[in-house]
């Protein structure tokens, strides 16, 4: 057993190792068409695999839906900006809704029936806005690809910064039910890991209200949990492990961006909403 966790563990570093250049390139040199391409091959991946989540078991139709979710994606990329701003702020009040059932009613959301047709609408409308979120960010501000790129890392950090405050210290769960794996003790330190960040990148951006910035960050650093919580739920739901195995190590593209697809969404909406890079 220990051997196959070292391996499993080489793998893991080893696809770190040659996504985080990439991902750095993409997002902060690149152009906006190949950051484009890239995005949406990304999109696709992510909705062919809620298909296998959705318990689609034809390839055909898997592909269906991720050609339907990319058109959805794109399509949502031409709407006005106010448009834009009412989905972000929609998709702001739905994580809000499930964290507030994660946090009270937990086994509803395990146990009530779910139409397939529901579960696919959902998958197609929260990877669609997650794409939207991310094009935004990058191209509707001065600053844009550095911000996605603070993003990036300030989810990277909530995530180390919880993988080892809990392997340390993590005694209460934070969702049994939905991730055993997960504790309050490690989300809370992932989320000092993300203030101490975000006091850096406010001082970076040289943002006008440091500690509006430093909040907001330190409440998407809150709802990524959430995100991967919402992954891991519709997954037990189907009763899959991953979502895919296109990542050695790492699972499915689905595994990697789940924590983004709850950040993406709320972090464009805070934005918005604060005022702070207008």
């Amino acid at each position: 057993m220990k051997r196959l966790t070292i391996s499993s563990l080489l793998q893991r570093l080893l696809t770190a190792a040659v996504l985080i250049p990439v991902v750095a390139w993409v997002v902060l040199y690149s152009s906006v068409s190949v950051f484009v391409v890239v995005l949406s091959t990304v999109v696709f991946i992510g909705a062919y695999e809620w298909g296998g989540v959705s318990e689609i078991n034809s390839s055909t139709q898997k592909y269906v839906l991720a050609a339907v979710t990319l058109f959805v994606a794109q399509a949502l990329t031409a709407v006005d900006a106010s448009i834009v701003e009412l989905l972000m702020n929609t998709s702001l009040f739905f994580w809000l809704l499930f964290i507030a059932f994660v946090i009270g009613k937990p086994e509803c959301l395990l146990t009530v029936k779910i139409h397939q047709g529901v579960i696919i609408l959902l998958g197609i409308l929260v990877i669609s806005l997650t794409l939207l979120s991310l094009q935004q960010i990058r191209t509707n501000y001065q600053q844009g690809p550095e911000l996605l790129m603070y993003l990036f890392l300030l989810i990277w950090m909530a995530d180390s910064g919880a993988y080892f405050a809990g392997r340390s210290f993590g005694k209460n769960k934070l969702s049994q039910l939905i991730s055993p794996g997960k504790s309050i003790e490690g989300v809370l330190g992932g989320l000092l890991c993300c203030l101490v960040f975000a006091i850096a990148g406010a001082a970076y951006f040289n943002v006008g209200n440091a500690v509006l910035f430093v909040g907001l960050s330190v409440f998407v650093a809150f709802v990524s949990v959430y995100g991967d919580l919402f992954e891991s739920l519709m997954k037990r739901r189907a009763k899959l492990k991953d979502s895919g195995n296109i990542l050695p190590g790492h699972g499915g593209v689905l595994d990697r961006i789940d924590s983004l697809i709850a950040a993406g969404p709320v972090f464009l909406a805070c934005l918005g909403v604060s005022g702070i890079f207008q």
